[in-house]
């Protein structure tokens, strides 16, 4: 494998990596939102919100998982 291949492969990773972090912390911001009591968030947006927390963790997982995918098979061709 090129070494251009090699650090476009790296680069993805990382990438992934970053998209996984980002969609866990929202999920955590929108988790909090959702615990802390306020007059602004009514009954019936809480499904809502609550889909959009699982939606946001369903992505890190799966971003997580291309990042894995990527990383084992750069290890594999370098191997």
């Amino acid at each position: 494998m090129s070494q251009k291949k090699i650090d476009v492969l790296k680069g993805k990773v990382t990438d992934y990596k970053r998209y996984a972090f980002v969609m866990l912390a929202l999920s955590v911001f929108m988790f909090v939102g959702f615990l802390i009591p306020t007059e602004t968030l009514a009954v019936e947006n809480q499904p809502i919100l609550m889909g959009m927390n699982v939606a946001t963790l369903i992505l890190a997982v799966i971003f997580h998982r291309k990042a894995m995918k990527i990383e084992k098979k750069l290890f594999e061709d370098e191997a």
